[in-house]
């Protein structure tokens, strides 16, 4: 039962016990993450302080007037009543001061009697609610008005947190009213340059376990949910439902104790069981891949392996992506995962390496994803698939803040990459035999692409399952477009890029994971790593080596029918140049006209060592890795403890995780306008995800106010023509760019 005068946390939950759950469990996060004792006093310190703040009038009169609408809420009460109690509960949330600010002198004023400098429980109080920054409640320079209430449920506090062993000296409680009566915005700007400096990783470590505690208190969850407890019996469990048998570089990981692995297999051979099976005693993992569409279906695998529960999600479309699948389920509460997924707290999170590089950029909640990265397993897998800028923040950041384990994977690791991430000498490599593989006829062919659509035609009709690669979004529209003529029937052709809605992408990955005979498959880049299939022919146009192994890993995927033949195209355009630059393909030629025509999978990763050792040692290169390891190492030495403030056009230069290639913006297609109005009007506004498709940014520079326009809740809108058939079209799309996200927020 609650007493009316004792101090609420929420509206039916009494302050003291909110206070008293997230010490506990705080302790629980210590004693698992094995934290130096100082640290764990400083933990709890801030466990039991960063809500007093809540006990002043103004915010109890808040909890009340929420409790009394929720009162009424339940007993149904008339409409107008309704309206009248939110009104009110608006008025006194406007009125309450912030509790981490109230919180801010008491906490200071006790951490340096019982703890000293620096004062890092402080600045985690001050910044559970609110990032830290220079202008932290910079605009509240007048105190509470009244704070008796909070000093008087300091005190009864202080008896209940002296048997945590926080004996709090009576004698403080003078100097604390004293500084609660000055202005609290100055009592932080005094602070905040010693903030600025404190030490990171401990920083970082109390707000982390701060905000877990919290979080999981108040959500009445226990740490628990936060680790493996049995990961290694739930795998070897379903690969023996899959009836698995283990190939010897997968037993070798199994039982290897090594806390550094870099492997190397070919595609098809079970690498993810692998590394799987090399991280199964651990509580902790962070699976990372470079793209949505390879993160979402490592997502569902990896589910399947440990529960749904168990498995979070991290990319710029997470969000909606758990949203819509716990929906689906009815039977799972979507917010919690979204938040434990995203800092990656979930003890398996699959995320792309853009968010495991915005936490090392001090994007919002860096401190939980550096910590928790640092406290985990990491894998990185595809991790030949990065640009050098990329590879360069990887580096830095692995540097600065190395997980407790780490695996990189691949089947192309070229030598220059295990260097640079300092894996010299520990490779792992997949049995001799299976790199003796043929699953290609490789066939070189003169001319353009479209001197070879008659016959990709004809090997549709002959029920062969087709797939054709091209280099640019307009240049698969054009083939799509010139098939169509030659009569593929519709339902066996299909095309693929990056200019879809988000919903029509999705709906055609799915229904590509099993192509029928005579199937032909039209994709972009997007194809390389991001769809696990296998078709039985390869037309493709030239690119670089490794892009090339990536295409014909989609093809005879698994090696166990004859060689598939492989039609590369040797002649290409300008918009493959502005993507890959001219030098790269050359080299790329060069090398393929040195294999057999049908190479062992040996055989390709030998040429792709040859054009890379030639590549990476280009001045070029290697400036751009370097501006990538300096760019991570200025912008933490610039911000300290600060997450980064991206209204700061300075600071924003620095927030990229790649630099090749184009911006690209997300547009509403006018044709779609009316069903994201039905979204709204069903208070479905998270879908309307579904319905946008990115585009180049120079489209809407070049086509403002006439292609492009801005409309308030539906955000950009453009009257292009889309089809979920072709995508988005611009006659001015000129076949010279290739759009991506520069960081997949």
């Amino acid at each position: 039962m609650l007493h009316m005068d004792e101090p609420l946390a929420k509206p039916n939950q009494r302050l003291l016990d909110h206070l008293h759950q997230v010490a506990e469990v705080g302790k629980v996060l210590c004693q698992r993450f094995g934290l130096s004792p100082i640290l764990q006093r400083r933990i709890l310190l801030s466990c039991w302080l960063h809500d007093i703040g809540k006990a002043l009038p103004g915010f109890q009169a808040y909890m009340r007037a929420v409790r009394e609408l929720e009162q009424a809420q339940e007993e149904k009460a008339p409409e107008d009543q309704i309206q009248e109690l939110k009104k009110r509960v608006n008025l006194a949330r406007k009125k309450t001061f912030p509790h981490p600010l109230a919180a801010l002198v008491p906490t200071l004023v006790i951490e340096k009697e019982l703890l000293g400098t620096p004062f890092l429980a402080t600045a985690v109080v001050i910044s559970h609610h609110s990032p830290l920054s220079a202008s932290l409640y910079a605009h509240f320079e007048h105190p509470p008005s009244d704070t008796s209430q909070l000093q008087s449920f300091l005190e009864s506090l202080c008896t209940i947190m002296s048997k945590d062993g926080l004996h709090i000296p009576h004698t403080l409680f003078p100097k604390i009213q004293k500084l609660l009566q000055e202005s609290p915005s100055g009592v932080l700007h005094q602070l905040l340059p010693k903030v600025h400096s404190l030490p990171k990783k401990e920083f970082a470590t109390i707000t982390t376990v701060l905000h877990l505690a919290d979080w999981l208190a108040s959500g009445n969850l226990g740490p628990e949910i936060l680790f493996l407890n049995n990961g290694k019996q739930q795998l070897r469990a379903y690969l023996q439902q899959k009836g698995f048998s283990l190939r010897k570089f997968q037993r070798s990981l199994a039982e290897t104790s090594d806390s550094r692995v870099a492997l190397q297999a070919p595609t098809g051979t079970g690498k993810t069981e692998a590394l799987l099976l090399w991280a199964s005693n651990s509580e902790r993992i962070l699976y990372l891949l470079p793209t949505q569409a390879t993160v979402n279906a490592m997502c569902n695998r990896l589910q399947e392996i440990y529960g749904k529960e168990a498995v979070g999600l991290a990319h710029g479309r997470a969000g909606y992506v758990i949203r819509r699948t716990f929906d689906e389920e009815n039977d799972l509460d979507p917010r919690d995962h979204r938040l434990f997924s995203s800092v990656f707290a979930k003890p398996v999170v699959v995320a792309t390496l853009d968010q495991y590089l915005i936490g090392h950029l001090q994007g919002r909640h860096w401190e939980e994803r550096v910590t928790l990265s640092q406290r985990a397993t990491v894998i990185l897998d595809e991790v030949h698939t990065y640009e050098p800028f990329t590879l360069g923040l990887l580096k830095a950041a692995l540097d600065t803040a190395p997980p407790e384990h780490l695996a990189v994977a691949s089947a192309t690791l070229p030598s220059y990459l295990l260097h640079l991430l300092e894996f010299d000498g520990d490779l792992l490599r997949a049995e001799a035999q299976l790199w003796q593989r043929k699953r290609h006829h490789i066939e070189l062919r003169e001319g353009p692409i479209l001197h070879g659509l008659s016959e990709i035609a004809e090997q549709a009709r002959s029920g062969k399952r087709v797939l054709v690669v091209v280099n640019t979004v307009p240049k698969a529209q054009e083939v799509f477009r010139t098939l169509q003529k030659m009569q593929v029937p519709s339902e066996y052709l299909e095309l693929l890029h990056s200019r879809f809605t988000y919903r029509d992408r999705i709906r055609k990955e799915q229904n590509l994971q099993h192509p029928p005979p005579g199937m032909v498959l039209v994709s972009t880049q997007v194809v390389e790593v991001s769809l696990d299939i296998s078709f039985d022919v390869l037309y493709t146009e030239i690119a670089p080596i490794d892009a090339l192994v990536q295409r014909m890993g989609r093809v005879n995927r698994k090696g166990d029918r004859p060689p598939a033949p492989v039609k590369i195209y040797t002649e290409w355009d300008k918009g493959s140049v502005m993507i890959y630059g001219e030098d790269i393909l050359v080299q790329s030629l060069e090398a393929l006209k040195q294999i057999p025509t049908i190479p062992t999978d040996q055989d390709l990763i030998n040429a792709t060592e040859a054009v890379y050792q030639c590549i990476t040692a280009q001045e070029s290169y290697q400036r751009e890795i370097e501006e990538g390891v300096q760019n991570l190492r200025e912008i933490q030495k610039v911000l300290g403890c600060y997450t980064i403030d991206l209204s700061d056009e300075r600071l924003r230069s620095y927030f990229m995780t790649r630099r090749r290639g184009m911006v690209s913006i997300e547009v509403l297609p006018e044709s779609l306008r009316e069903e994201a109005e039905d979204l709204l009007e069903k208070g479905e506004k998270w879908r309307l995800v579904e319905l946008l498709v990115p585009i180049p940014v120079y489209w809407l520079v070049r086509g403002w106010g006439s292609l492009f326009w801005k409309e308030d809740n539906l955000g950009i809108l453009t009257s292009l023509q889309y089809t979920s058939t072709l995508g988005i079209e611009h006659s001015q799309d000129t076949h010279t760019t290739k759009s991506f996200h520069i960081i997949d927020l």
